[in-house]
């Protein structure tokens, strides 16, 4: 079973309970997130660090901030000291995933907005772009997001980030099916996830095994990071 927890970083937090988180990160982290001028954009970094963190105490034992992460020349992180386990975060509107599995792991959830077809048509093969267009109006923007999260998700598995033009490998998709064409060696697994309406989520795995998806709430995490500290 690989396990992708996601959160909302609407939930309510007090003064406190989003110092405990900031204190639960690590300092470069706890940086990055004072650059950003929105709210909702240090919520973002810090509710991902937190909850990849929690993550990985909760299935190594290791003290949240006692983790050390480590980034590959492309800037994928791991967990150092631990190269069988690997995590992967994403973020888009109000929600905050992370995944975590003992072999290689992409995620990417994108809040699904009406957004310029000229991106779909300038960023993603031409087989996918024409099979956005054969869709009925009203859910192209659907099948845009589909091809999105599933080459996100791709290339984060691989962990080359956009070093890969999206256009180089294209997905073909027939209901639930998806079938990736692509020239590298590899041969990932792909599940598409429903997290939320509005919202679109998928995982890219090594192996062929079940996604258990659970919302986390601020609670858990807070309460894990209490009894650390106690």
């Amino acid at each position: 079973m690989i396990d992708v927890y996601y959160m909302d970083i609407n939930e309510e937090t007090g003064g406190d309970l989003y110092e405990k988180l900031l204190g639960a990160c690590a300092p470069g982290k706890r940086e990055e997130a004072e650059q950003y001028v929105r709210e909702a954009d240090r919520r973002r970094t810090v509710y991902g660090e937190a909850l990849s963190r929690y993550m990985i105490a909760k299935r190594t034992g290791m003290r949240m901030r006692d983790i050390e992460i480590g980034r590959n020349p492309y800037g994928k992180p791991f967990v150092q000291g631990d190269g069988d386990l690997h995590y992967n975060v994403s973020h888009s509107g109000s929600l905050v995933a992370c995944g975590l599995d003992r072999q290689a792991i992409g995620i990417d959830v994108e809040q699904v907005q009406n957004i310029d077809m000229v991106l779909a048509e300038q960023f993603f093969h031409i087989r996918e772009y024409s099979y956005i267009l054969s869709r009925e109006f009203g859910q192209r923007m659907n099948a845009l997001y589909d091809f999105w999260t599933l080459k996100e998700s791709y290339v984060k598995y691989l962990g080359v980030g956009l070093y890969m033009p999206l256009n180089s490998f294209y997905f073909s998709i027939d209901g639930p099916s998806v079938t990736l064409n692509a020239k590298d060696s590899v041969s990932p697994y792909f599940q598409r996830c429903h997290i939320r309406e509005q919202y679109k989520l998928a995982v890219c795995t090594g192996r062929p095994v079940p996604v258990r998806l659970q919302q986390l709430s601020l609670h858990e995490i807070i309460v894990h990071i209490d009894r650390e500290s106690g």
